[in-house]
């Protein structure tokens, strides 16, 4: 070979040295830029957003669920009524001033014993005091008491139920209308309604029907008012 091609060779082979290096310095560098911005990139946000959201979280989370577990539960009070009319002496059986409910005049009196009833036709128990008086005549409370009802029997017709104290309970019955209404108070001598029919004492003149219960027991109510036939 000569010494010509030699130098050739030499020289190619120099050259594509450079050029090798200079590709790979340029590798190197290219290398170096990129992981150098992309720590930078990765390194920040990592930093930033951790300790923001850690507290944003903590700090919203805790006020705004505080509320909801301190928060007092609302209470309402209902006032309890009256269901039974206190004793006085001013309502104390056979002892306290009773008024009379209609008229003083009395078509049949109190009987535990059998009576003839004509309008049923037998024979039966008077537990009661009937007291004349006209069709749509007012019926007065004898005492104060509390409405415990009012309602429709068949047999006494349209009845009135008070409570007068001390144990004392009247039935006012054969009522045409009726002008109080269950759980009302009442004063003595206040009319509660007017004179109707008694079913079964149909065939009696007009008046007014009525019941006195002693502490669940029938009484005369002539004798628990004081007052006598």
């Amino acid at each position: 070979m000569s010494t010509q091609s030699k130098s050739k060779n030499s020289g190619r082979n120099l050259k594509v040295l450079f050029t090798v290096v200079c590709v790979s310095i340029i590798a190197v560098g290219v290398i170096v830029y990129f992981s150098t911005s992309g720590a930078d990139d990765v390194n920040e946000p990592t930093t930033i957003a951790d300790t923001t959201a850690v507290q944003r979280a903590v700090t919203v989370e805790d006020t705004t669920a505080a509320p909801t577990t301190t928060a007092a539960p609302e209470t309402t009070t209902q006032k309890a009524e009256d269901t039974s009319m206190a004793q006085s002496d001013k309502n104390t059986p056979y002892k306290s001033y009773y008024e009379y409910p209609v008229s003083e005049a009395v078509l049949q009196g109190y009987s535990e014993e059998l009576v003839k009833n004509d309008t049923m036709g037998d024979y039966r128990s008077h537990t009661a005091v009937d007291f004349k008086g006209a069709a749509g005549e007012s019926v007065k409370a004898m005492n104060d008491g509390i409405v415990l009802n009012v309602y429709n029997d068949a047999l006494l017709g349209m009845t009135v139920e008070i409570d007068h104290g001390g144990k004392l309970v009247a039935k006012y019955c054969g009522m045409d209308s009726v002008s109080v209404k269950k759980g009302a108070g009442v004063e003595i001598g206040q009319e509660i309604g007017t004179i109707g029919s008694v079913p079964f004492e149909s065939g009696m003149e007009s008046h007014l029907h009525l019941e006195t219960k002693l502490d669940g027991s029938f009484v005369d109510p002539l004798t628990v008012m004081g007052k006598t036939e």
